[in-house]
């Protein structure tokens, strides 16, 4: 059955649909290719090395029943679309179009235009923040259990959080969560990047990478990420369902997977290194559209 509602109501519900990175054409045209964080400075991916690791998160995707699609190319300008998920974000029924920050991101969301276009929810269904202050990026938006956390971080403003107190406020709690930036010695460029909830009431957390960490984060139960965990994205999973996340298969974060085995959830470790190399793991690779409520 082909699924057309938007539904995310919970990062943890199972997943159904999900746009996932496009590796092809990555970076091939030079001289538009944007730094645009502190990874990337350290070179960017070969085209090989992604082909093979998004293909491998493919097929273990649709290998667990889940139905997956790739943008198409947006153009030379856009460089870099392997990280769907800053560029829109399924809240409840609806779509939320992100403002994104850097001028080479700006247009990528044309490349999912065909699939969320023929998706139904709530009217409006797809919803556009106005005027250039307002800005929002995926990677800050967590839904779970009737809240949405918003990271005011290097990407979020706090006029995106307004905005999305005005769209979504009678339906869901609020609650601005303030990242650490570079200034303060943590880089945290989304706040999937220190926190992400998995399962019925466990997180993933640095708690290193906050200003000040909300009550409703305490409520629970934290797996602690470590400052080199952090900066392999050990937060940034992927949940499937509330039993099992996609994590990286990487010497740094053995322990940390091991960790979250030992709170009962299965582990899906797969050999990622080229979309990280550029700031961004399974969760930023995924943009999901349809996750089954399950209450």
């Amino acid at each position: 059955m082909k699924l057309t509602t938007f539904s995310q109501f919970s990062e943890t519900d199972p997943l159904k649909k999900v746009i996932i990175g496009r590796w092809k054409g990555y970076a091939e045209a030079e001289k538009y290719i944007e730094i645009v964080n502190e990874e990337q400075k350290k070179g960017l991916p070969p085209e090989e090395l992604l082909k093979a690791e998004f293909e491998n998160f493919r097929q273990t995707l649709e290998g667990r029943g889940v139905e997956v699609l790739i943008p198409d190319k947006v153009g030379h300008f856009v460089y870099d679309q392997l990280t769907p998920r800053d560029i829109g974000v399924t809240i409840g029924d609806r779509f939320l179009i992100c403002n994104m920050v850097m001028p080479s991101r700006k247009y990528e969301v044309a490349g999912v235009f065909k699939y969320i276009n023929e998706m139904s929810g709530s009217s409006p269904t797809i919803l556009v923040p106005p005027g250039q202050d307002t800005l929002v990026e995926g990677g800050d938006i967590l839904v779970d259990k009737g809240s949405i956390f918003v990271g005011i971080s290097q990407r979020t403003t706090e006029r995106g959080f307004e905005y999305l107190d005005e769209q979504f406020g009678a339906d869901f709690k609020l609650i601005p969560v303030r990242c650490a930036s570079l200034e303060e010695g943590q880089n945290v460029l989304h706040l999937d990047c220190t926190f992400n909830c998995i399962g019925e009431d466990h997180a993933l957390i640095y708690p290193d990478g906050f200003k000040a960490i909300p009550e409703e984060m305490r409520s629970y139960r934290w797996i602690e990420v470590s400052a080199e965990e952090q900066s392999l994205l050990g937060t940034n999973v992927l949940s499937l369902d509330k039993k099992t996340v996609i994590s990286r298969d990487h010497p740094g974060l053995k322990k940390l997977n091991e960790r979250i085995r030992q709170e009962g959830f299965e582990v899906i470790e797969i050999p990622f290194n080229g979309a990280p190399s550029t700031g961004g793991s399974f969760r930023c690779c995924s943009l999901p559209l349809v996750r089954e409520a399950i209450g």
